[in-house]
């Protein structure tokens, strides 16, 4: 038998990218859908430990009806389609919540070992551009009051490929959640929202899988000593990583990228990243771990991860978009930048230390700052390209005035042997001889006028 287990939890995190002229209809649609869906209006009385966590700026960025009069969260309820819409389309983060009422069990088939769990919530997370995540919590039953860890495991590692683009080799009918509106399967289920609406750009999906953030605190016994953790380490990874519980992966504990992508600030916890998970490993002999982490984890920490997950998925859209754009496309793709920088590009987003160190790791796991330098140096040499473009074309057309102004201003001297006063040519011969005299200077201080404006 393998470890044993309290208590877990694990959220599947099903990332896609809505196309930018579907994004209104899109919302439309799920708002119009109100026996399933509800827009969620954060009240900071109910969760005040969550919305007191970030700094005020990301508060508004991610839960913009926390600075709603109460008033206004009524009429909301109230109010048509349109008005909704009216509303809704001008916040950056949107949150919905599904009717959970009618889902029960459902099981997974491992090894020929069946494990039944529970979905205790499904949310809808919309950010602004387009970029979403559908949320399932899920929760394995407990059976004689413990969980075996290896289970844990192989549910983590089935379910994180239930998607429309999962691992084929996968049987979708091992896994299912019932009676969720006779949807058969958590793969339909994520294809009816997202069909017809998400990007069939393959360069802009991101992940074909679901994105695993999971809980599990482990039985007294399995971690009773700060040193019990050397033991459990090779567990952790697999957890950490994704992987079954039989596999016979034995991970390097002195490779020095696995010591990176964890942390723990306090004994008998340990925290896991990388770009396919989140993870918490704990014990239940610190009590910390079974009151206050499970909810904050759950709660406050993972919107870290949705945050991490939507700037690297920005980021990345930027990167494609610039290899395909043309010069018509690049002030669009400088407005986006630009909002993208001003607006949602967050280095702090709380005062916690402990919330700090947490978002430092996450976004060095998702590569975060590095893939900003890139696209930023993607665009600048772009954009230095294009300039230089058009700059050759304004001195191709330049020299040839300036030509065509030396060839009339050798007429001009010519003129000065013919007698043409008071004929048409004299003013003419005038007018070519200033223009060959000032379409150099003009170049001169074009240029000038293009570097500075570069400079700025």
């Amino acid at each position: 038998m393998g470890r044993i287990c309290k208590y877990q939890y694990t959220h599947f995190i099903y990332p896609f990218v809505v196309e930018e002229k579907k994004y209104d209809k899109f919302l439309e649609r799920i708002v119009s859908d109100q026996k399933n869906w509800n827009v969620k209006l954060h009240d900071a009385n109910a969760d005040y430990d969550v919305y007191s966590f970030f700094l005020p700026y990301i508060k508004k960025f991610l839960f913009q009806p926390l600075f709603w009069k109460k008033e206004d969260k009524k009429n909301f309820k109230k109010y048509g389609l349109n008005k909704k819409m009216s509303l809704v389309k001008k916040m950056p983060c949107i949150t919905f919540d599904y009717n959970l009422k009618n889902i029960k069990l459902g099981n997974v088939n491992t090894n020929g070992e069946e494990i039944s769990f529970d979905i205790s919530s499904i949310r809808l997370i919309v950010f602004e551009p387009g970029i979403c995540f559908i949320d399932f919590k899920t929760e394995i039953e407990v059976y004689e009051k413990y969980i075996n860890l290896d289970n844990v495991l192989d549910f983590n590692y089935i379910f994180k490929e239930i998607t429309p683009r999962g691992d084929t080799k996968i049987q979708f009918n091992k896994i299912r959640a019932n009676r969720i509106d006779d949807i058969k399967s958590i793969a339909s289920f994520i294809r009816k929202i997202t069909e017809g609406y998400e990007t069939e750009d393959i360069d802009r999906i991101y992940y074909d899988r679901m994105f695993t953030y999971s809980y599990v605190c482990l039985d007294k016994d399995e971690w009773n000593k700060p040193e019990d953790f050397k033991n459990l380490e090779n567990d952790f990874y697999k957890l950490q990583y994704v992987q079954e519980g039989k596999s016979e992966s034995l991970f390097n504990t002195e490779c020095e990228r696995l010591l990176k992508n964890r942390y723990s600030r306090w004994q008998y916890s340990m925290f896991g990243f990388s770009r396919e998970s989140g993870v918490v490993m704990v014990s239940e002999v610190e009590k910390y771990n079974i009151t206050k982490l499970p909810h904050d984890f759950e709660k406050v920490y993972i919107y870290m991860v949705l945050l991490g997950l939507y700037q690297r998925i920005s980021l990345i859209n930027f990167s494609q978009e610039l290899l395909k754009s043309s010069q018509q496309r690049v002030k669009n793709m400088q407005h986006k930048l630009t909002k993208f920088v001003h607006f949602t590009w967050f280095s702090q987003i709380t005062n916690s230390e402990h919330g700090t160190d947490l978002w430092s790791k996450w976004q060095e796991a998702f590569g975060l700052n590095e893939l900003f330098e890139e696209v930023h140096k993607e665009y600048q040499e772009y954009y230095d390209e294009i300039v230089a473009e058009r700059q050759n074309g304004i001195n191709t057309v330049l020299m040839i005035v300036y030509i065509v102004s030396a060839v009339f201003a050798g007429l001009a001297v010519f003129a000065e042997q013919i007698q043409f006063e008071g004929t048409w040519m004299e003013p003419f011969l005038y007018i070519s001889l200033i223009i060959a005299i000032l379409s150099y200077p003009a170049y001169l201080v074009y240029k000038l006028f293009r570097r500075v404006k570069k400079v700025r």
